[in-house]
């Protein structure tokens, strides 16, 4: 993983006591959702009871079962995060080769393999898409941006790493394409995660409606720094990539 500083120019309906995806209508509809997810929380972000990269699996049933993180494959470093239902993102810089099985598991623990049939490294930016060999189901997760609007300086971020955990930092600023992020002084020091090599390409992502939207992927070590993925360009980027591969 890079150590120095990125350099690299719908709405869901909320129910009475919770949102689509589990978060409590009250967290979802907050000013900064992603510190009230966590902000009376004392347990770290462990994401699986168990993990099994080609079987079943249990999610752990904490904070993180109100998150749909189904379609982020976690049995390689080399993370990939679903997108649409063929098409992956991932760091340029941590690419996961083709003849490894990108493996997701539902909510249930299914796993489903798929490989990487097709890769486009984006030009000027630390972002490679991939197209997968066939499309996954709904029940996997495919994530969308999140909104400029909502990535502003100051908003907590739900951020992963390499050991399938989740953490809470704070966007710092913006960096050309990309955003960086500092430490959340506001929440218990459990929630903080110095980022070192092997979480390149972990996503993070903002709660907009209660769903989870993707943000960025590590670049940088520290507290974190990446693509933004709500940079209106580097969307365009990806979706002109998904475009060129036949998406």
């Amino acid at each position: 993983m890079k150590r120095a500083i990125l350099l690299l120019p719908a709405a869901v309906l909320l129910f009475s006591c919770s949102s689509g995806t589990g978060v409590p209508v009250e967290i979802a509809r907050s000013k900064n959702p992603e510190q009230a997810l966590v902000a009376h929380e004392k347990n770290r972000g462990d994401l699986f009871l168990f993990y099994e990269p080609t079987g079943k699996s249990r999610w752990k049933q904490n904070w993180t079962a109100q998150l749909d993180l189904t379609g982020v494959s976690w049995n390689d470093d080399r993370t990939a995060t679903l997108i649409a239902p063929s098409f992956v993102v991932m760091a340029a810089h941590f690419v996961r080769p083709a003849n490894v099985p990108v493996m997701f598991h539902d909510r249930h623990g299914h796993p489903y393999e798929r490989f990487i049939d097709k890769c486009e490294r984006i030009p000027g930016m630390d972002v490679a898409v991939a197209k997968l060999n066939l499309p996954l189901p709904p029940a996997i997760k495919a994530y969308p941006f999140a909104s400029a609007d909502a990535a502003k300086p100051g908003r907590s971020v739900i951020l992963s790493d390499q050991d399938k955990r989740l953490f809470v930092h704070e966007i710092a600023a913006p960096a050309g394409k990309g955003v960086r992020f500092k430490f959340d002084q506001d929440l218990d020091p459990i929630f903080r995660k110095r980022l070192i090599p092997g979480d390149s390409g972990n996503p993070s992502f903002l709660l907009e409606n209660g769903e989870l939207h993707l943000l960025e992927t590590h670049t940088t070590g520290g507290p974190g720094a990446g693509p933004c993925y709500a940079n209106p360009e580097v969307q365009e980027a990806v979706r002109k990539a998904i475009a060129e591969m036949g998406g």
